[in-house]
């Protein structure tokens, strides 16, 4: 056992350092090191904090290299985080020039990087519209102007084409690929974090309008099976979409068991074809995309009253994030949570990250309601690994409505 860690060990450092043609990277193509290499991953993890300042929730996060990310806040910032160091900066957001600014920040919900890490799709100025920038220096591309509502979720499916996903019930197909710059961008004099970009629109390819009340909560793309489903919720019901990504005509839907708050939704791009996870208050639910006539299992989140806030697939490690601050990892293999090692008593602890405290505003919702209580723990609203599955981002902010603050940290 402990030679298999320190080759764990060897092995995420010359992940990190060495390009992609060294043999470090052919290896962690073959599925069983791969299983392996996700199990050992976490007992090895610690935290490094990242100061983000006095903003609020950190709702979504992508990597755009081994040593950068990017993440958007409910307070409608996005930053760029430098690992290595520690850096952060702020992208300036985008809308239209045909659209007044708006009052209703709904935040930054989803950020979404292109498969060849090219362009990033993410949120507006305006809760209902989206902004495309080109990487790596942060050029303003294009918005996007088709939803009524705010935007819940953006994914990719190609290089040129992603899908949103919106409060007001529909979803949109979106084409890139003929958005070009014809001169530079400029800051618009009465509003100097919003950026007009030299194309105004970016081209939507089609678009669904679903059942009236029924929100889209969640995207997820699985690039094995050219599916995308779509996760749609109500007050009462929450119901899995699936759709061809070739026609973006519907295939199948699934009834999810447990309806109480569904809030992500994730597919696998490693090693499990066409299986999908969603996330509740009290249960995580896998599904088949083979078998679309039914949910495939489900297993008790161990954090029941503060919900799944996030999911991430790393070989057939399902990593979650709850509300209550931890980060837990089941082994879809084994069929149970992953354990540290047991004692010398024979009994086994669950293997999870527990986060340290962030920022909090001590506002007058604090005082009012939380003053002489111990601070609340921060729900963990996104996290996801590196390009070389050696690191985790975790970020995310305080569960209470009403309470302003923020959590981020890398786990390496």
């Amino acid at each position: 056992m402990k030679c298999l860690e320190m080759s764990s060990v060897r092995h995420m450092y010359d992940k990190e350092l060495y390009p992609d043609s060294h043999p470090a990277h052919q290896l962690t193509r073959d599925p069983d090191f791969s299983y392996n290499l996700a199990c050992q991953l976490p007992h090895f993890l610690k935290e490094k904090k990242i100061d983000l300042g006095e903003t609020d929730k950190v709702f979504a996060a992508e990597w755009i290299s081994e040593d950068e990310v990017v993440a958007g806040t409910k307070c409608n910032k996005i930053f760029v985080v430098d690992v290595t160091n520690g850096s952060v900066a702020e992208i300036p957001t985008l809308r239209t020039i045909n659209t007044q600014r708006s009052d209703d920040v709904c935040g930054i919900h989803s950020i979404a990087v292109s498969p060849e890490k090219q362009l990033v799709a993410t949120g507006g100025r305006n809760p209902n519209e989206l902004g495309v920038y080109r990487l790596p220096e942060w050029e303003p591309l294009a918005v996007g102007e088709g939803h009524a509502d705010w935007l819940f979720d953006v994914r990719w499916i190609s290089n040129n084409v992603f899908v949103s996903g919106s409060r007001d019930s529909t979803m949109a197909a979106w084409d890139v690929s003929s958005c070009r710059h014809e001169s530079k961008p400029s800051l618009l004099a009465e509003e100097a974090q919003a950026i007009e970009p030299a194309h105004r629109f970016c081209n939507v390819l089609a678009q669904h309008h679903g059942t009236e009340g029924e929100k889209v909560r969640s995207l997820a793309f699985d690039p094995h099976g050219c599916m995308l489903g779509s996760l749609q919720t109500n007050p009462f019901s929450a119901t899995v979409h699936f759709w061809d990504t070739y026609t973006f005509q519907q295939v199948g839907k699934i009834e999810m068991p447990y309806c109480v708050e569904n809030v992500c939704m994730e597919a696998d791009d490693t090693w499990n074809a066409h299986l999908y996870a969603v996330g509740s208050r009290s249960h995580v639910t896998l599904i088949d995309g083979r078998q679309l006539y039914r949910p495939a299992s489900s297993f008790k989140s161990l954090d029941r009253d503060c919900g799944v806030r996030s999911l991430k697939f790393n070989s057939y490690i399902l990593s979650m994030g709850t509300g209550a601050g931890h980060l837990y990892f089941y082994d879809l293999r084994a069929g149970s949570y992953l354990d540290i090692e047991a004692s010398s008593h024979g009994s086994a602890r669950v293997c999870s990250l527990k986060t340290s405290q962030g920022w909090l505003r001590h506002d007058t919702v604090y005082r009012d309601f939380f003053t002489g209580y111990p601070e609340p723990p921060n729900a963990l609203y996104t996290h996801c690994y590196s390009p070389a599955r050696t690191k985790i981002f975790v970020a995310g902010g305080p569960l209470p409505l009403g309470l302003y603050g923020n959590y981020a940290g890398i786990w390496q």
